[in-house]
């Protein structure tokens, strides 16, 4: 019986699908709106019934839930529909899990912290000021308490191709700039280690939260002038600019840079953004 995968059309969880048949196992990738190019089960999240029915025909020997709306800005405008996705059904997921007595990991983000207080490990207590973060912080909470086996995984800004370094890089190519904050810290990660640290977090299944950040923090606009450089492109083509610059339904916290000694203590190893760029370059 297969590890059944949500969110499996995105950016983490194509990055996860690719592992997980490098490793050889067995699993079932479920998908809402992007159907993506390997094969794939449509698993809406917002009806409870008809998604645990769906579940349970499916038979899966754990959950690894990635799906989210992950939009800061899309959740603001959209608060009831971001609660039945990011707040709602990770709590009904993890009660089927306890039913079925399987293991459960959650994936939240660094986005229930309000920024002020960085670095952030586990023990600090969710502060968010937009309703993506409080939604998560909520599903956090309530999945630890349908199911106190849970493993929940706050990530931070993630990297690689296919999703922001694919999107910057493109642009820079073509001569074209890109804007980037100086006022927004993060710990950023390169997208398949932290797609190896949650194979190893359920590997281990110990229950609580684990924080899956990178070794360092950047700023945006840092990062940028970062990638430019290990792609051989004109660093003046990253563009400073601060948050109140950009019109934004969502306000975004200034620091929420994440501090992951309990994961790296288990063997969570992401790489440092410049070596991993350089990596990505190379392939």
């Amino acid at each position: 019986m297969p590890i059944l995968l949500t969110g499996a059309s995105g950016f983490l969880g194509r990055h996860l699908v690719q592992l997980l048949r490098e490793q050889g196992r067995a699993f079932t990738a479920c998908y809402f709106n992007h159907e993506p190019s390997f094969p794939a089960v449509r698993l809406p999240l917002s009806g409870r019934e008809a998604a645990l029915g769906q579940i349970a025909a499916l038979q899966p020997t754990a959950i690894l839930h990635l799906a989210a709306v992950s939009s800061p800005n899309w959740c603001e405008l959209y608060p009831a529909d971001s609660k039945a996705i990011n707040a709602d059904a990770p709590v009904f997921l993890a009660a089927y899990c306890r039913e079925a007595r399987i293991p459960y990991l959650f994936a939240s983000t660094d986005l229930v912290f309000d920024g002020l207080h960085a670095p952030y490990d586990e023990g600090w207590a969710p502060s968010p000021i937009c309703t993506y973060g409080r939604h998560k912080a909520e599903a956090e909470q309530g999945a630890l308490l349908a199911y106190p086996e849970t493993v929940i995984t706050r990530l931070p800004l993630l990297y690689g191709w296919g999703g922001l370094l694919l999107n910057w890089v493109a642009e820079m190519r073509k001569g074209l700039p890109v804007s980037a904050f100086v006022d927004e810290f993060r710990t950023p990660a390169y997208v398949r280690d932290v797609a190896a640290g949650l194979l190893l977090l359920l590997r281990h299944n110990t229950p609580g939260i684990y924080h899956l950040g990178g070794h360092e923090t950047y700023s945006r606009y840092e990062m940028g002038r970062a990638i430019a450089v290990a792609f051989g492109l004109d660093e003046r083509l990253v563009q400073p600019c601060r948050q109140a610059d950009v019109p934004m339904p969502a306000p975004r916290p200034a620091d929420v840079s994440l501090s992951s000694e309990k994961a790296y203590a288990l063997g969570y190893a992401p790489r440092l953004l410049k070596e991993a760029l350089k990596m990505i370059n190379q392939h």
